[in-house]
């Protein structure tokens, strides 16, 4: 009677740690998911609620000076950046083709974010505390880089598009 208590124990430890993993496997899974939104209405989101007032639209030769990226690389973009060249407002959301293309225009962009503090370390005080809060970062098949005063607004927007 002893050796089937054990038996019964053993199993129910056993099933308890495959739900554990199976629960643990599947949140890894949903980690990068975004939702699939169209750069062209992510955009119109931004517009409508006043997030690009008093910024500059940027092009496709912009985004090769800045960020050494080919507009045609990807499934769609908007980048903004501020009027003054002292001004580090920068606003750009990316749609790559797929996640592995999404993986090196991150790595491009934090090359930039690299670049930025570079250039205004040592003299540019308040640049500087605005690029080490900026966001640089991959999300599913998008890529964003957002910096400067409004870029806690700009990534609460662009989160409640893809999420």
């Amino acid at each position: 009677m002893k050796r089937k208590r054990r038996d019964w124990n053993g199993m129910i430890i056993k099933v308890c740690f495959a739900a554990f993993l199976l629960v643990y496997l599947g949140i890894l899974c949903m980690r990068g998911y975004a939702k699939d939104v169209s750069i062209g209405a992510m955009h119109k989101e931004f517009e409508s609620a006043k997030l690009l007032d008093g910024m500059d639209e940027g092009k496709d030769k912009d985004l090769r000076r800045y960020f050494g990226i080919d507009g045609k690389e990807c499934d769609g973009y908007f980048y903004y950046k501020a009027e003054s060249p002292m001004a580090v407002d920068e606003l750009l959301v990316l749609k790559a083709k797929s996640a592995h293309d999404a993986e090196q225009f991150g790595e491009a962009v934090d090359t930039r974010l690299d670049n930025q503090l570079e250039s205004f370390e040592g003299y540019g005080v308040t640049q500087s505390a605005q690029l080490k809060k900026a966001y640089a970062q991959t999300e599913g098949v998008y890529v964003i880089y957002m910096a400067g005063d409004r870029a806690d607004d700009w990534k609460a927007a662009f989160e409640s598009a893809i999420k």
